[in-house]
């Protein structure tokens, strides 16, 4: 049976407002919006969003305009009037369906959004919602980001695609082939560039800086990436920490606030702070990082 959409967008407030006021987390907001029968518009940090169906069950929490991770919503914030002066460069890789991307092309303080998607549902509906962003400010790939070029087993049969990635596909029924690419070749950008990147593809993190060692010595971007009970299984901190360098400092952001702090011990987002480049005064600046 189809849900109206006020029912759903009832719900999904519904189960924000439990999980804020007793810590109860639902699991029902994907079956829901799975159901819901037409696609619409909604908004989202005062940006106009497109719903789709066949990307129903990517949105979470987004349709009812409450954002999905607002400690990294808040971290930016902080942080887009620190770019050294210059208009940013912000790289989305796993975008999904723009809760990130599509607010910072709005963005005055952004010059370019470069937002990487492999997963087919979810890359059409981050289109049909980039259509209003303003022109030339929003670049779609429709790639999956690693350390080498080719192609790789894209993990369509997870039950919310926000969960799929590259995978090794023996045995899996439901997967697709796609494009991969490494930032390294696809980002050509002059020094002194100010960068935020931003990575989020269930586990492959590690390998996506891998592939963008030569952009981070040149550019040194800050550099936010998932580090959780999901990631954990594909890699360690330690081995990202080595791989970007002693130009880099590791803090957990924290969920409560979008500050930073040094207790690495229970983490969903990190953040790599540079020593170096348009970022380097952020160790100092007031408030940011927490004692």
């Amino acid at each position: 049976m189809p849900l109206p959409r006020f029912l759903f967008l009832a719900w999904l407030r519904f189960a924000w407002f439990l999980r804020k006021t007793f810590g109860i987390k639902t699991y029902a907001i994907g079956w829901a919006a799975s159901k819901v029968a037409e696609d619409f518009e909604f908004q989202f940090m005062g940006r106009p969003f497109r719903f789709l169906v066949s990307a129903a069950r990517s949105y979470c929490l987004l349709p009812a305009g409450i954002p999905n991770e607002p400690e990294t919503h808040k971290f930016l914030d902080q942080i887009l009037d620190a770019g050294g002066g210059c208009r940013i460069i912000f790289v989305d890789v796993g975008a999904s369906i723009g809760e990130f991307a599509v607010p910072m092309a709005y963005d005055a303080r952004v010059e370019k959004v470069m937002a990487f998607e492999p997963h087919p549902a979810t890359c059409e509906a981050l289109r049909a919602t980039a259509v209003q962003v303003p022109e030339g400010k929003i670049e779609i790939i429709q790639k999956g980001v690693s350390d080498k070029l080719g192609n790789a087993s894209f993990d369509l049969s997870n039950v919310a695609p926000t969960g799929a990635g590259l995978r090794d596909s023996s045995g899996i029924e439901n997967a697709l082939q796609v494009e991969l690419c490494t930032l390294d070749e696809t980002i050509q950008i002059s020094p002194g560039q100010a960068m935020i990147i931003l990575i989020d593809i269930e586990g492959g993190e590690l390998d996506a800086m891998r592939g963008a060692m030569q952009l981070i010595a040149r550019i040194h971007p800050l550099i936010i990436f998932e580090f959780n009970e999901i990631t954990r299984k594909y890699f360690q901190l330690s081995q990202a920490a080595e791989q970007l360098g002693t130009d880099y400092k590791i803090y957990r952001l924290r969920s409560e606030d979008g500050c930073l702090d040094g207790d690495l011990s229970s983490t969903w987002n990190v953040v790599a702070l540079p020593d170096k480049g348009p970022w380097r005064d952020l160790h100092t600046r007031p408030g940011l990082i927490v004692a």
